[in-house]
C-alpha cells in the first residue's frame, strides 16, 4: 500500500479494492443484491469511505442499525437507498430517516403509525422494511402474527412496504437445521402474502457462506464478511474474502533495563535477564483490548511477541531483548502482515475469548484511518479534520 503521512504513529489501512471484491464474491455466493451492511462505522473501517465505496460497486442498498448512523451517510453526500435496522422508536427519529429518505424496520403497527404520520406531515411516503421472527427471538413480528400484521400495516397512506425479511440465529454453527426450520416459517409467511414487496432477505454473512441461494430471496444482507472476515473456521473454503483492514504502530522509545526490572501498572512483568524494552503507542484507549496483557501478541521483526505486562490506555511494552536490532521508529503490526509472520482480527479475538467483530467496531476514533484503492491513499479520516478524499 503506498502511503500518505497520519497525525500520529498508531493507523488503520483499510483497502477499498477488497471491500469492493468481496461485494462481488458475496453476490455470486448468494445469487441475489446486496444489501450492504454499515453499521457500527462500518464495523470500524469507517463508514464514509466504505459505504460510497460498496454503493459504487454496485450495493443495492445499505443498512444501519440506528437513524443517526444514516445521517452520517447522508451528510457524507452519500444518496444511495439506507436501510435502518433498528427503525425508529420516537416521532424525532421518524421525522429524521423520513427528510433523509431512509427506509425503516418495522414489526409493530403502533410504530407503523408513527412513521405514517412523520411522513404525511412531511408530505412525503415512507419507505419501510416489515421484518418477521421466525426463531431468533430478537425483534420483528411472531411469523403466526405477521401476515396479518402486514396487511393492517399495508393499509397507511403514506408507508410503502419495499421490504420483508428475517434473520438467522446459527447460520455459522455446523448445524444448520434450525436456520433451515427459521426458513420454513419464512416461506410459510411467504406464501400467505399475496403480493409479496420488493425485497426479500434472510441471510446475513453466515447465511450467505453456509446455505449460498435462498429459495424466495432476491437479496442477501452481509456485514461482516464484507471486510473480509468469516465468520466460522468451518466456512472459510465457502467464500474467497480479502481481509481489508491492517493496524500498525511504530515504536516511540528502546530502554536498556537490568535484570528483574518490572514492566508497566502492577509491576507483574519482570525481566527474566538484563535486556531492553521497547513501548508502543497503541493502548485501550485505540481499541486493543486490555485483556490482550496475558495472552496477546503484536509482529515486530517478523516475530510474534508477546506484551511486557499491562496493556495501558495509551501504551504497550514489548521486552525485545532477543531483538537486539529493535530501534525506535521500527513497525509494529496489531493486524496484518510483517514478512512471513500475519496477525488477524481473529487470532486476537480467539486471544481474549471474543469474536472478529467486537476486535473491529472496537478500534476507536482516535486512530487514523488511510483509505487505499489502486495502490494508493484515496482518502484519510483522522480526529481532528474528519473524512477527506485526498
Amino acid at each position: 500500500m503506498s502511503v500518505a503521512v497520519p497525525l500520529r504513529s498508531t493507523v488503520v489501512d483499510v483497502d477499498l479494492d477488497a471491500i469492493a471484491a468481496n461485494l462481488v464474491a458475496l453476490r455470486n455466493r448468494g445469487g441475489g443484491e446486496v444489501i450492504a451492511v454499515v453499521k457500527d462505522d462500518a464495523y470500524g473501517h469507517g463508514v464514509e469511505a466504505v459505504a460510497e465505496t460498496l454503493a459504487e460497486a454496485g450495493a443495492a442498498m445499505l443498512a444501519v442499525f440506528t437513524v443517526e448512523e444514516a445521517l452520517v451517510i447522508r451528510r457524507a453526500g452519500i444518496t444511495a437507498p439506507v436501510l435502518v435496522l433498528s427503525g425508529a422508536t420516537d416521532r424525532a427519529e421518524a421525522e429524521a430517516a423520513v427528510a433523509a429518505d431512509c427506509a425503516l424496520v418495522v414489526w409493530d403497527l403502533d410504530d407503523a403509525r408513527l412513521i405514517d404520520e412523520a411522513a404525511a406531515a412531511a408530505g412525503r411516503t415512507a419507505r419501510v422494511h416489515f421484518k418477521v421472527d421466525t426463531g431468533l427471538t430478537r425483534l420483528g413480528a411472531p411469523a403466526a402474527e405477521a401476515p396479518a400484521r402486514l396487511a393492517r400495516l399495508r393499509e397507511l397512506r403514506h408507508l410503502e412496504v419495499e421490504g420483508l425479511f428475517t434473520h438467522l440465529a446459527t447460520a455459522d454453527e455446523a448445524d444448520v437445521s434450525g436456520d433451515r426450520a427459521q426458513l420454513a416459517r419464512f416461506a410459510d409467511v411467504l406464501s400467505a402474502i399475496p403480493t409479496p414487496p420488493r425485497w426479500i432477505h434472510a441471510a446475513a454473512s453466515a447465511g450467505v457462506a453456509a446455505l449460498g441461494p435462498v429459495p424466495g430471496c432476491n437479496a442477501i444482507r452481509p456485514g461482516v464478511s464484507l471486510y473480509g472476515l468469516h465468520t466460522a473456521p468451518h466456512l472459510a473454503a465457502a467464500l474467497a474474502l480479502r481481509p481489508a483492514l491492517e493496524w500498525r504502530s511504530r515504536v516511540r522509545r528502546v530502554a536498556a533495563v537490568p535484570k528483574g526490572t518490572g514492566v508497566s501498572y502492577g509491576l507483574e512483568y519482570r525481566l527474566p535477564q538484563g535486556g531492553r524494552v521497547a513501548t508502543v503507542p497503541v493502548g485501550y484507549g485505540d481499541g486493543l483490548p486490555r485483556a490482550l496483557g496475558r495472552r496477546g501478541r503484536v509482529l515486530l521483526g517478523g516475530r510474534a511477541l508477546p506484551f511486557a505486562g499491562r496493556v495501558a490506555m495509551d501504551l504497550v511494552m514489548l521486552d525485545v531483548t532477543e531483538l537486539p536490532a529493535t530501534r525506535e521508529g521500527d513497525e509494529v503490526v496489531v493486524i496484518g502482515a510483517q514478512g512471513t509472520a500475519r496477525q488477524t482480527a481473529d487470532d486476537l479475538a480467539m486471544a481474549v475469548g471474543t469474536i472478529s467483530y467486537e476486535i473491529l467496531v472496537g478500534i476507536r476514533r482516535r486512530v487514523p484511518r488511510r483509505y487505499h484503492r489502486g495502490g494508493r491513499v484515496v482518502a484519510m479520516r483522522t480526529l481532528a479534520d474528519g473524512y477527506r478524499r485526498l
